[in-house]
């Protein structure tokens, strides 16, 4: 069990894996589902394939894990003890503290039935082993004791929990001496500075960039269009404190807009104007928004979500752009098309549209980057850092929303979800990201086929590539290495194995980049035996970098296996490695 550590000896943090699992119905379905009676359906493959692996990767460094407040598969999670018990601490060996969603217990019987008060769903918790209930003052507080005062719940089983939230206490500094703040460290931090400002430039994903519209020259005449042009608080998404002093009472107005910052950076003049609102129609300034496109030397228009449309118990029923900034977009790309620049705030996935895609230049995904988002946005935008921000998740057509239901849970069911599984033709694909740079890959050795024997002193080979900046800027690129199928598969189209990153590479400069790549990265679970296994067979080692790809055959071959290494291999299963 571990966890963040601090400049003493005490750990300062714990950090905590969240929610545990399945757990992606919001706000509902206007049907009576809700995040609080959802049943997640999901399949044993879709489970130990991809649910799975993340958390049990997370555990491994995280002192607790938050169990959520859908059930799986017909039982909640914070009640279910297959999930919890079994999987968390026997396979996983996770000895760290369990915690409820906030009113999640109450869920138990309120939400989904399946307990009739507060003391059952408190004997169903404890002994599935969450040690901590958060958010209501019924279940625990009261329902545990009546639980152990009628037999539900053994004496032996409190004491362990008690004994694992004790044992992180102490690690805390909990129990110290009132001279020793554990908090003396978070105190001093105060604001973030260069390290949310490296944070937010490492954000920033180039989609687009065609005839190489970006970097801007700073002394162009400009028009800053959109929603977001004077956004603070949007910046920041959820859950955060007060920043430099001016939390959301004063609208958090000590942070710098991206107006104001890229007005600050730029030595051109610079006219902003809103256009419209992100969701909401009660503004409409799209003549004008035309207008000072067309007298501009450059349009950067700044579009996208916030806090309305995404947030804790919030669904968004579309894929696009609420409100008028679809119309906002097409109107200044009528006038303006061939010098826009599109700036999207967001949290969650957005489509724009083969017709905003083709008409549109220069496409940017500057996601939600903290107090430090408006400086780094025009620190990209005029060059004074070249991008190497990546997609964390695909971007799909519009048509997407409709194609599958949002109480769908299942990866494989229809066209299928995330790089993994996605049959159809993303916007932009998982993994995707350019650079000012063009980059070009090669294979460290010379030979072209490799070969990953499953038994043996040797359970991984090391895969080099050589990276070169081709100019005609310094920068830093990230290769992501994945595998595919040599022959279509229909139980996956491909998996991420690993990513590597350089940094400050000179215009011709070049950098091997390694990875060690395991049998377990190709684990898949095998109904037939109920388990995790490798599978033997012909693979496709793929290397992405900026628009950059480079692919080699691997042959998994299984050799003469003994009893022991059948068993050993069958408990292997997949998960991402850094």
């Amino acid at each position: 069990m571990k966890g963040l550590q601090g400049t003493g000896a005490k750990t300062q943090i714990g950090a905590n894996c969240k929610h545990f699992i399945a757990n992606s119905l919001e706000g509902g379905t206007g049907s009576g589902i809700n995040r609080h009676n959802f049943d997640a359906r999901v399949s044993l493959e879709d489970l130990h394939d991809y649910y799975l692996p993340p958390f049990e990767a997370c555990t491994r460094h995280a002192m607790g894990t938050m169990c959520s407040y859908n059930a799986l598969n017909g039982v909640p999670t914070c009640a279910n003890e297959w999930l919890l018990k079994d999987v968390l601490r026997k396979e996983w060996n996770f000895t760290g503290y369990i915690v409820s969603d906030c009113g999640a217990l109450a869920d138990i019987y309120d939400g989904h039935h399946y307990a009739t008060g507060p003391t059952q769903a408190s004997a169903q918790a404890m002994n599935a082993t969450v040690d901590l209930n958060c958010g209501d003052g019924v279940v625990y507080p009261k329902g545990l004791l009546e639980a152990f005062a009628e037999g539900l719940v053994q004496e032996k089983t409190i004491r362990e929990s008690f004994a694992r939230l004790a044992r992180i206490q102490f690690r805390l500094g909990l129990f110290d001496p009132k001279d020793f703040d554990p908090n003396q460290d978070i105190k001093t931090v105060g604001s973030h500075g260069d390290l949310a400002f490296e944070a937010a430039l490492q954000s920033i994903v180039l989609l687009q960039n065609r005839n190489s519209i970006l970097p801007l020259d700073p002394s162009l005449k400009l028009a800053v269009i959109g929603p977001h042009i004077n956004s603070t608080a949007a910046l920041l998404s959820n859950y955060h404190g007060n920043k430099c002093g001016c939390g959301p009472s004063r609208g958090f107005s000590c942070l710098e807009t991206p107006l104001q910052a890229l007005t600050a950076m730029a030595s051109g003049s610079v006219t902003g104007i809103t256009g419209c609102h992100v969701a909401q129609d009660d503004l409409n300034e799209i003549d004008k928004a035309t207008k000072a496109a067309k007298e501009s030397d450059a349009v950067i228009l700044l579009v996208g979500l916030d806090q309305s449309q995404e947030s804790e118990g919030k669904d968004r029923a579309q894929m696009t752009l609420p409100g008028l900034q679809p119309d906002l977009i097409e109107a200044v790309l009528r006038v303006a098309s061939e010098k826009t620049i599109l700036v999207l705030l967001h949290g969650g996935s957005v489509s724009l549209g083969e017709s905003i895609r083709a008409h549109t230049p220069a496409i940017i995904s500057a996601s939600y980057g903290g107090e430090a988002a408006s400086k780094a946005l025009a620190s990209v935008l005029f060059g004074e850092y070249n991008p190497t921000g990546k997609l964390a998740a695909t971007m799909y057509p519009p048509s997407f929303g409709d194609e599958l239901p949002i109480t769908e849970m299942g990866l494989r069911v229809g066209v299928g979800r995330t790089h993994l599984y996605y049959k159809g033709a993303p916007e932009f694909p998982f993994g995707h990201g350019l650079s000012y740079s063009q980059w070009e890959l090669y294979w460290s050795d010379s030979q072209n086929d490799m070969t990953l024997e499953l038994t043996g002193d040797a359970p991984s080979i090391r895969v080099s590539i050589t990276i070169r900046n081709s100019g005609p800027y310094t920068g830093g690129q990230t290769v992501l290495l994945f595998w595919r199928p040599a022959t279509p598969s229909a139980n996956v189209r491909q998996k991420l194995i690993g990513f590597q990153g350089a940094q400050d590479m000179v215009v011709g400069e070049e950098r091997v980049v390694d990875f060690e790549v395991s049998r377990d990265a190709f684990s898949m679970w095998n109904s037939r035996s109920n388990s995790t296994e490798v599978l033997a067979g012909k693979y496709l080692l793929e290397a992405r970098a900026s628009g950059s790809k480079l692919t080699r055959t691997l042959l998994v071959k299984r050799t003469s296996i003994s009893l022991q290494n059948i068993a050993q291999l069958t408990r292997m299963t997949y998960y991402l490695r850094p």
